[in-house]
């Protein structure tokens, strides 16, 4: 379907399919004002009015303004469990622990500063580009996958924790 789109006189003559979608809210007997889709970045977001699809079954593979309550719950989740991670890694090199990620190798060796601002910088932007697919399957399974690593993550560090001081 190619953006503008008007109906023709055939998909307007059903008087039973004109009831049909008037009861279900639709309005299809106009020009369609958008000329292409809402995309990824767009300037309303956090302060549009799209928190959904305008019709049923374009649920998927959309992009919408605001979020919802559990995209942004799980957004500061990932930061905020990332946050931990960063600062349990601190204090486990510290008592004598070594880091396995290269990258983050990398940046502990600039300074811890960094260590924290490059670990943040990438979890945000991969946690919001996550949020930002919240209607793609493969991009709610990852953000679940996140979370969930995330968690694990924590309890290794509670452990580690534990068995050092130990």
């Amino acid at each position: 379907m190619g953006y503008p789109h008007r109906v023709t006189d055939e998909e307007t003559i059903d008087p039973a399919g004109s009831d049909e979608r008037r009861d279900r809210g639709e309005r299809r007997d106009r020009v369609e004002r958008r000329q292409r889709p809402t995309p990824m970045f767009s300037r309303y977001v956090f302060r549009g009015r799209r928190k959904g699809s305008r019709r049923g079954g374009e649920d998927e593979f959309t992009y919408v303004d605001r979020p919802g309550g559990w995209i942004v719950t799980a957004f500061a989740c990932v930061v905020g469990l990332s946050l931990l991670d960063a600062w349990y890694t601190l204090d486990l090199l510290k008592r004598g622990a070594t880091e396995a990620n290269p990258v983050m190798h990398a940046a502990l060796e600039i300074s811890d500063q960094a260590f924290i601002l490059i670990k943040t910088v990438i979890t945000i932007v991969g946690a919001g580009f996550l949020c930002l697919h919240k209607n793609w399957p493969l991009g709610r399974v990852c953000l679940i996958v996140a979370l969930l690593g995330y968690s694990a993550l924590l309890f290794y560090h509670l452990y580690a924790q534990q068995m050092i001081t130990a």
